[in-house]
């Protein structure tokens, strides 16, 4: 295959947000390339109302016979990208968030990363939210904290991907160093695209219900092991983080997410110490310093930081989650976790 010939696919997920999605698909078709397929996966309950409508007011994005409006019963992100990357064709696949406004330029700059990447070397590409890296300090503060967070980052973080286990210190071919890149671990959901050969037979984690945080990290640091991640900064779309935290889960169930999801994908794919240890480390701090907060403090994070009983639920099911893991029933306790936590101390 030449690298004139990469062709680009897009998978757009939506729930809800009718408005929001016409915003997103007015945007791709302003782009100078049109993506060879275009895939909405729509499980609002009266999508079929309004999909030709839709189709029609932008049919420049659905003029080939692989693209397609796909309207299902089945709510969930995980559940619907998969929907998509299993119609998807073409050799680079586009997962983006519907509030996720892409500029003009944004798929020619994503398409010449991989064309430039001669050996396939570049598994996944980020772009950037506008105007991130509109001088040199943003740029070389964004790659100072990737050297710390994967130098130190076995002290204290979430989720740490052990120097084995990533390509981030695989140098960039010459082709490659021309471009605005920044090697990085991970990609992160609003917008990833994937070479579709990196992905193989692998398919998001469909384990991750409720609320699906860190579903994006599961998928990209398990293409991170085999292939290099990179963020490409002049490839620039408007996303508005504002909206996404109207439509999150309440503070209390983003917290239980943000603890047990990121266990769980320690437990699968990280079951060693160094990760284990540099979760633990971080709870433990982020658990003390909240017991510090003022009253005033405690109250606009609502039920969150300074509620030691949360961090006792969070403590016992990550536990659990531990004990299971090594007993081989991991993805089961996981699932039978979310349920519980997501019922407790949320009515």
């Amino acid at each position: 295959m030449t690298s004139s010939n990469l062709s680009f696919g897009v998978v757009v997920c939506t729930y809800n947000r009718k408005s929001i999605l016409e915003q997103s698909l007015a945007h791709w078709q302003r782009s100078n390339r049109k993506p060879d397929q275009f895939l909405v996966i729509d499980a609002t309950a009266n999508a079929e109302t309004y999909r030709d409508t839709l189709v029609e007011s932008y049919q420049s994005l659905f003029s080939d016979s692989s693209s397609n409006y796909v309207v299902t019963s089945s709510p969930g992100l995980t559940l619907q990208r998969n929907l998509g990357l299993a119609r998807i064709k073409t050799d680079i696949v586009c997962f983006v968030d519907d509030d996720a406004f892409v500029t003009p330029t944004y798929v020619d700059k994503i398409i010449d990363v991989f064309e430039k990447d001669a050996n396939g070397l570049i598994g996944g590409v980020n772009g950037v939210s506008m105007g991130q890296f509109d001088n040199p300090k943003q740029r070389y503060s964004r790659v100072l904290r990737n050297f710390l967070r994967h130098r130190f980052g076995h002290l204290a973080q979430r989720i740490h991907v052990p120097k084995s286990k990533t390509q981030l210190f695989k140098p960039l071919s010459t082709e490659l160093k021309s471009l605005p890149l920044i090697p990085i671990d991970r990609l992160w959901g609003a917008n990833m695209n994937y070479r579709k050969s990196a992905i193989g037979d692998q398919y998001f984690d469909e384990n991750f219900k409720n609320y699906g945080l860190y579903e994006d990290v599961d998928m990209s640091v398990r293409i991170g092991q085999n292939h290099k991640l990179v963020c490409r900064i002049d490839a620039e779309l408007n996303h508005d983080d504002d909206l996404g935290k109207t439509t999150r889960p309440s503070d209390v169930r983003y917290f239980l997410a943000s603890w047990l999801n990121s266990a769980y994908i320690i437990e699968k794919l990280f079951p060693c110490r160094e990760s284990r240890d540099s979760y633990q480390r971080l709870f433990r701090i982020t658990r003390e310093l909240s017991k510090k907060l003022s009253t005033e403090q405690r109250s606009q994070k609502i039920r969150t930081l300074g509620n030691e009983e949360l961090f006792t639920v969070v403590e016992r099911y990550v536990a659990l989650l531990q004990n299971s893991s090594q007993e081989g029933h991991l993805e089961t306790a996981f699932t039978e976790l979310q349920d519980k936590a997501f019922s407790q101390l949320l009515s």
